[in-house]
């Protein structure tokens, strides 16, 4: 703890000298005393800095040492916040020309008198004023209702000295809230408070004297302590070995099979040379146990004759790994005396398969000396020897590996962890029924762990201590895991001492976002900004570009996860994780989830505080007496006014928003304010909120669109993150934004946001302006405002129409950007006119710096496009290119953009032809939109040579990397470059997404799903022969979708059956009828889905000509018809289903099929008998809109096979009485709807009894005769529906099982019966009743 104290000391000891290592800040404050003051505060911080430094190179331990840390801790935080805060006044002087803070008044000697005069009245009203202290955010005894006044120092000062006024002409200035032509705008606003320079003297000489003492203490202690040993995290690690640790491998079967098929039989590995596989994951995970389960496996001893296990731990070392695999290796006949230990190996693996597993490394120091090791083991002849290693960090396994991949494990899921979490709490996978009342807190806790193997090792043995509610709840509530020398968090602590120190702070103060939060980066770098984490070390670099190294090295040490959500990239910290960052920084960080305060475990030392109100109930007068009684206990145990971070996560109505007003009255010293989801002002929140000087990152969010933002944020000079992202109210950006002179990001949903800055040109240090609007109004928004936006990322410039000259468009300087990496210009495609020549000279102009990336020109008018993009081409660096609605007539080649990646060409007119440029070879996207004369690709002259009658070569690839491919409106355009090899892996051999829509005369010859391995998704839409086609690639098969037009007369035109064996379900919809040769390929068909055709199966012909032929369809579980004439009909119209089909079908639907009749006797089956009881694992049967279905049955006997769980009718006629039900034991849900007028129930009545498994009825009104006989012990929910009944049986109470009841369209009841209702109802759902009985169920 004491290096954690030390450390943090020295970051924040460099952060006060911040405002004064550049200088600004001692020259503006230069004179006789107040620059002194700040001399000696810079001289002692100095001091106290090198004090640290030498710290760290001393052996510094106990409590007593981190006291006097902390306590130097305090004093340098109160250096800072007092250099932030006279920072903050020079940036006001300066912007308003005004002497607040100065000691020389700009305008004479009469002036200066005036000003002193006026600051030495200050500290007398100061002293004067009060008995009690009138120190920045504190209140006077007694008065809780109203903020402080800050101008009530000048109402006390004008009672002692009414004439001072009048003395000190000069001593009145504008206010920084009200100046200029914002009087009227901004009156309302709580002013800032005012300068006090005699206090700021008397103030910087007490931190001094804090420093010098507290430096001096230390430096007593440290002359008698001896020099630092760096502790070897090493000895914390054990060492492993190939024998198995735990007998039995839970919820890795998978992977664990998948390894050992592929090291041992996998062509993959098993033909090639040397291969290295990393598993990868955090600790705990199991990866050193899953290899020892594989190292362990008779089938890999069997293929592997030489098998080395090392465990490197933390330094990879080559000599020690060389001389481990010399040991573990056998002396052969042909070795030379003498030999070095390379030569030996390479001797000894010559002619040997090896298997060597490098476990737990966490660093490899030197590049060459991996590449050397496996050089040494490159030198077998033999074919098919890996190397297994095992890491905890990504950038590790990114190094070794020599395939495509890397194993990574995450948590088991949630059947296999609760196996082995009980096996480690009772020593079996089964909980004992004594002890099933513990199992609900256990669910808890396995929650919280997230299927970390080790952390069920960890929680299970300490609650296998002793099986008590009261002891599991205890282990719950104080996460007492956290305290094992020896568990999952030991492992992970691990992890986070070998971070470096900058790394650690970034990880820990995340901790403060709430658990299992997906961030994007800007969410991290943001509060990583706010908190002067993140320091330039040099010029060329900005915060955007540290806080994403940052975040990228924190992902490769496994502490953040990378996952995909809705296109975007988002950040996820493991709960564990989300658990050791509040451990570590438990001094400095706080989060807290109201209303449980009094559970946490609060230090006084916290600067950092995160409160999530999603638990906190809707506003009562106990619920707020507590919530004020809970922050009044916390305010006893941390100190307000020292908080640096305020993170509100939730909802907080306004009176709850009142208490929590009170609690932060005092808090003035914030660096970050997190407020997400204000439903009130900002003043109900912090009354104070115009005085944070220091807020260097502010987050603000509602949901309330007539909110309006606070106007005096354009006062926070020392802010760098605007974020209103999650701001949904009005968007009114004060007129004097720019004032913002360190602002480096305003985050916002659109960007357009960004358009209202007046005088951008201000905020130097911008580094994303998404939309600016030329000329938006008469000044400041003139093109020259973007000259000295150095900074910028992203720069997003529109309305370019209203330049007129190439000189003006210069003024922009985009050349001179070298940090800008995504442009856009836009031309409005509404304007009045277009001048060509002036749209040509502008965007000539307009040239942006060669290291761009992102590239979007959009609505320009001129012939062609700007030389730096076409012959002099100068992005070399350009990654994507966006080129939308442009009028040229002259593309670029593009033949130099040697790193495109992503390539969008949409609503141009004039493009013909398609080049495929050499450079395409890298691209990953491709999008050709609204191309209406497009109808040619074309190819480069070199390779157009070497096709032949539209073939490629066997090894071209004309997009090799291409991940996504989507061709939209091309009205002319036919097909592809090679139509012909489109199915080919060889062509696209890496596409994932494929998508081709409103190309009438576009023609795929076949649909390339199944080859090409890599391929996701296909979406086919109005092109020649297919309406739609869309398929889609899971990890259990293929689902594919056709819908054919009147040109298609075969399936085998769009589709290749003998490729299709992994296609799971198919729909076809307006499709000619499937061949039987076809259904024998469809090995994996699970589900067959037939709409709007004319048939199932082609002739009857075809069907004899392959009798003798394997079963086809033969893991048919699905089959539905919708709307079709006839399904595989022999010609008398009988439905037949193949004998096999009795033992897999398990779900049947026939909707609107209105000619399909059940004949009787049944014939479904060809010499089965017993119609559809035939289908004897039938479970689902739906029959809507298929009238005749049972026209023709006797109901003499049972219809329905007794293996229906879920039978649905639905205007079937015919039906007399539901006696043919009575067999349905299995039956859970059953919906009868409109299936006769005279239905009667008979037959009904046994599922409902207690040994029927009916638990769900939708009753319509063939049932309602019968509506008082209900009784079933397992009937779960009950739907009533019908229009007359005037009230619900008393009978419902019989129903001991339900749990929901649904009223839907009953308009004559009003009520529920009294006391008919049973105990275990949950739910009443009510639609399209009567108001009387909505109001009745609300109660």
């Amino acid at each position: 703890m004491a290096e954690a104290a030390l450390g943090a000391a020295q970051w924040v000891v460099g952060k006060a000298l911040g405002p004064v290592a550049d200088g600004l800040l001692g020259a503006w404050s230069a004179s006789s005393n107040f620059g002194l003051n700040i001399e000696d505060l810079r001289m002692e911080l100095l001091l106290v800095k090198a004090t640290l430094e030498q710290a760290a190179r001393k052996d510094i331990c106990g409590t007593a040492m981190e006291e006097l840390l902390q306590r130097l801790l305090d004093s340098a935080h109160n250096a800072e916040d007092l250099l932030d805060e006279l920072d903050y006044f020079r940036i006001h002087d300066e912007l308003y020309h005004t002497y607040d803070a100065a000691d020389q008044h700009g305008k004479g000697c009469v002036c200066n008198l005036a000003l002193h005069a006026r600051h030495t009245a200050k500290a007398l009203a100061k002293q004067l004023s009060c008995a009690w202290p009138c120190g920045r955010g504190q209140r006077p005894p007694g008065d809780s209702s109203s903020p402080p006044n800050a101008n009530q120092t000048g109402q006390e000062l004008s009672g002692c000295m009414p004439k001072l006024g009048k003395l000190l002409p000069c001593s009145s200035s504008p206010h920084p809230h009200v100046h200029g032509d914002e009087v009227g705008v901004n009156a309302q606003e709580t002013p800032m408070h005012e300068f006090n320079r005699v206090d700021f003297s008397q103030r910087m000489k007490d931190t001094v004297e804090q420093l010098k003492l507290m430096r001096n203490e230390v430096t007593k202690i440290l002359q008698g302590c001896g020099p630092r040993t760096i502790p070897d995290i090493a000895q914390s690690r054990p060492i492993t070995k190939g024998r198995i640790d735990e007998p039995k491998l839970y919820g890795r079967d998978t992977v664990m099979n998948n390894i050992i098929h592929d090291i041992t039989k996998g062509q993959q590995y098993c033909t090639k040379g040397l291969t290295v596989l990393p598993v990868v994951g955090p600790g705990g995970m199991g990866k050193t146990t899953l290899i020892q389960h594989i190292y362990r496996n008779q089938q890999v001893q069997n293929n592997f004759p030489v098998m080395i296990w090392i465990c490197v731990s933390f330094n990879f070392n080559l000599d020690k790994v060389l001389e481990q695999i010399k040991i573990g290796t056998r002396p052969v006949d042909s070795e030379k005396e003498g030999s070095t230990t390379e030569e030996l190996i390479e001797e000894r693996l010559k002619y040997k398969r090896f298997l060597l597993v490098l476990d737990d490394i966490w660093q490899i120091s030197n590049v060459g000396d991996w590449e050397k090791l496996l050089s040494i083991l490159n030198q077998s002849q033999e074919k098919g020897s890996m190397v297994l290693v095992t890491t905890r960090f990504r950038a590790i396994a990114q190094m070794v590996k020599t395939t495509g991949h890397s194993i990574e494990l995450d948590g088991l899921n949630s059947g296999e962890f609760r196996k082995l979490f009980l096996t480690f709490v009772f020593g079996d996978e089964q909980c004992p029924r004594d002890k099933h009342f513990l199992l609900e807190t256990g669910d808890k806790i396995m929650e919280k762990l997230k299927g970390s193997p080790l952390a069920a090792k960890t929680v299970g043995r300490l609650l296998s201590k002793e099986h008590s509610l009261y002891h599991w709840k205890r282990v719950l509530k104080s996460k007492e895991w956290e305290k094992q020398t020896d568990g999952i968090m030991s492992a992970l602590r691990l992890s986070y001492d070998f971070l470096p120190f900058h790394l650690q702070q970034c990880f820990s103060y995340s901790g403060l976002f709430p658990e299992d939060t997906y961030l994007k980066s800007y969410d991290l770098t943001s509060l990583w900004i706010g908190l002067d984490i993140l320091i330039p070390s040099d010029q060329n670099q900005t915060f955007e570009d540290i806080g994403l190294s940052n975040l990228n090295e924190l992902v490769n040490y496994g502490f953040f996860k990378i996952e995909e959500t809705d296109g975007d990239q988002r950040y996820v910290m493991h709960d564990l994780l989300h658990d050791l960052a509040m451990k570590v920084a438990a001094h400095d960080c706080l989060c807290l989830r109201l209303p449980n305060v009094g559970s946490v475990e609060i230090q006084p030392t916290t600067h950092h505080l995160s409160i999530s109100t999603h638990d906190l109930d809707e506003y009562d007068a106990a619920s707020g007496e507590k919530l004020r009684s809970e922050l009044e206990e916390l305010k006893t145990k941390l100190k307000v006014e020292h908080l640096h971070t305020l993170m509100l996560f939730g909802k907080v109505d306004g009176s709850f928003a009142k208490i929590f007003g009170d609690f932060l009255w005092e808090a003035n010293a914030l660096r970050v304010l997190y407020l997400l989801d204000m439903m009130y002002p900002m003043e109900s929140m912090l009354h104070n909120f115009s005085g944070l000087v220091h807020l260097r990152c502010l987050c603000l969010g509602t949901c309330d669109r007539e909110m309006h933002l606070p106007l005096n944020i354009s006062k926070f000079y020392h802010l760098r993150v605007l974020d209103l992202e999650p701001w949904g109210g009005s968007c009114d950006l004060p007129r004097d934004m720019s004032n913002l002179a360190k602002l480096c990001h305003i985050h916002t949903h659109d960007g357009e946001l960004h358009s209202d800055i007046y005088n951008v040109g201000k905020l130097k240090l911008l580094e994303e302006l998404k939309v600016f609007r030329v000329k938006k109004k008469s000044e400041g928004f003139e093109p020259k405002q973007l000259e000295h936006l150095s900074k910028l990322r992203e720069l997003g410039i529109y309305n370019l129409e209203k330049i007129h000259t190439e000189e003006e468009a210069a003024q922009a300087k985009l050349i001179e950007k070298n940090y800008l990496r995504r442009l856009t210009l836009d031309w409005d495609s509404k304007r009045s006119s277009v001048e060509p020549g002036v749209e040509t000279a502008v965007l000539e102009s307009l040239q942006p710096h060669g290291d761009l990336q992102v590239l979007c020109i959009r609505g320009h008018g001129g012939p062609s496009c700007p030389t730096w993009l076409g012959d002099e081409f100068a992005v070399e660096a350009l990654q994507s290119l966006y080129l939308c609605d442009v009028s040229w007539e002259v593309f670029p080649s593009l033949g130099k953009a040697l790193d495109l990646h992503e390539l969008r060409l949409e609503g141009i007119a004039g493009l013909k032809d398609f080049i495929i440029e050499e450079c395409f070879c890298r691209l990953i996207k491709l999008e050709l939109i609204g191309l209406g004369s497009f109808e040619n690709w074309v190819f480069p002259a070199e390779q157009e040579s070497s096709l032949v009658g539209d073939l490629l070569p066997k090894d071209a690839h004309m997009f090799p990397l291409l991940q996504v491919l989507i061709i939209r409106k091309c009205p002319k355009l036919l097909g592809f470059p090679f139509s012909n090899h489109i199915s080919s892996p060889d062509c696209f051999p890496k596409l994932q997404e494929l998508e081709i829509c409103d190309c009438p005369e576009f023609f795929l010859s076949v649909i390339p799903m199944s080859w090409i391995e890599s391929l996701r998704h296909v979406l086919i839409l109005r092109v020649k022969l297919l309406q739609k086609l869309e398929c889609s690639k899971y990890s259990d098969g293929v689902n594919l979708l056709i819908e054919g037009t009147g040109d298609l007369h075969r399936i085998d035109q769009v589709l290749v059956f003998d490729k299709e064996t992994s296609l799971v379900k198919l729909t076809l919809e307006r499709c000619p009828p499937l061949e039987l040769k076809h259904l024998l390929m469809l090995t994996s068909l699970k589900t067959l889905i037939v709409e709007n055709s004319v048939g199932l199966v082609g002739p009857l012909e075809e069907r004899e000509a392959i009798d003798g032929a394997p079963p086809h369809l033969p893991k048919l579980s699905g089959l539905d018809i919708y709307k079709s004439a006839a399904a595989e009909e022999e010609d008398d119209g009988v439905l037949l289903f193949p004998p096999h089909l009795c033992d897999s079908l398990m779900e049947l639907e026939f909707i609107n099929c209105q000619e399909l009749v059940l004949v009787d006797p049944p014939t479904l089956v060809p010499g089965g008998g017993g119609g559809l009881q035939a289908l004897r694992s039938l479970q689902r049967l739906t029959i809507q809109w298929s009238p005749k279905f049972l026209s023709t049955f006797s109901f003499s006997c049972h219809i329905f096979p007794s293996s229906l769980q879920f039978l649905c009718l639905l205007e079937v006629e015919g039906m007399e009485t539901l006696e043919p039900l009575s067999n349905l034991s299995s039956l859970t849900r059953l919906e009868l709807w409109n299936c006769g007028e005279d239905l009667k129930c008979q037959g009904l009545w046994s599922l409902l009894t207690t040994g029927g498994q009916l638990k769900e009825l939708d009753d319509a009104e063939e049932v309602k005769k019968q509506q008082t006989r209900l009784v079933s012990s397992t009937l779960q929910e009950l739907v009533w529906g019908f229009e007359d009944l005037q009230q619900l049986p008393a009978g419902l109470r019989n129903l001991t099982s339900l749990k929901i009841l649904s009223l839907n369209c009953c308009p004559a009841i009003s009520s529920l019966p009294n006391d008919a209702l049973p105990d275990s109802l949950e739910k009443v759902d009510v639609y399209g009743c009567s108001e009387e009985l909505k109001q009745y169920c609300r109660g």
